[in-house]
């Protein structure tokens, strides 16, 4: 699997239900995160047995209760992200679109079809989408370090995966801002778990960067 960290842009509408960024390398016991930073390299950063672990919450895609979650926001230091996804007894059904410029590594604007919406605790859930147009790909990041194969497909080509997880802090004046988590995860296969198991707490979560910004969780 191919983990990533950045932002997008959606616009999408609702009714069809509708996102900078490390790059992580992961083999069974670890996963390597490349980090848009001042050294712009890739770092170990967390040991990884997903074979070993469970997502209680992860019961909600699987026992056919209803979960909804869309929103517009800023994020990864001028991506924009916006995305509409429904996970119930009828399937998945929704979007999402991405526009993120990875540093001097290049940018992406892809288009996503909702393929999951897992929660993860209160208020939080994990987005899946598989890209179903690249308007642009000109992403290109530098190789994994010594000893990792690099990654099999390009993490921003037609059909790739893509999962992000956000944060609903609930809606009025005097609510805090929702937020987001800085990784982005990108894989040449879907998820079976919906990416409920990707390290999410190990990054936690960055508030949106606009007051504006909005997400919601329904469940």
């Amino acid at each position: 699997m191919l983990i990533i960290t950045l932002g997008f842009i959606c616009l999408t509408s609702c009714s069809k239900e509708e996102l900078n960024e490390p790059i992580t390398e992961q083999n069974t016991e670890a996963t390597y995160v490349f980090k848009l930073s001042n050294t712009n390299d890739w770092e170990a950063s967390v040991s990884s047995d997903q074979g070993e672990k469970s997502n209680n919450a992860f019961s909600s895609r699987s026992n056919g209760n209803s979960l909804h979650a869309h929103g517009i926001f800023s994020a990864f230091d001028g991506g924009l992200i916006s995305f509409c996804g429904t996970q119930n007894n009828g399937g998945t059904h929704g979007n999402a679109r991405l526009e993120v410029t990875f540093g001097p590594f290049g940018t992406a604007n892809v288009t996503l079809e909702t393929v999951s919406v897992v929660s993860i605790g209160d208020n939080e859930v994990v987005y899946g989408g598989q890209i179903s147009e690249v308007i642009e790909n000109t992403v290109m990041f530098p190789p994994p370090p010594p000893g990792f194969p690099a990654p099999p497909c390009d993490p921003y080509e037609l059909g790739t995966y893509v999962y992000f997880a956000v944060k609903d802090n609930g809606q009025g004046n005097n609510a805090p801002s929702d937020q987001y988590s800085p990784f982005l995860s990108n894989s040449c296969n879907e998820d079976a778990n919906g990416g409920a198991n990707n390290p999410w707490s190990f990054f936690g979560f960055n508030d949106v960067e606009s007051p504006k910004d909005k997400i919601k969780v329904n469940d």
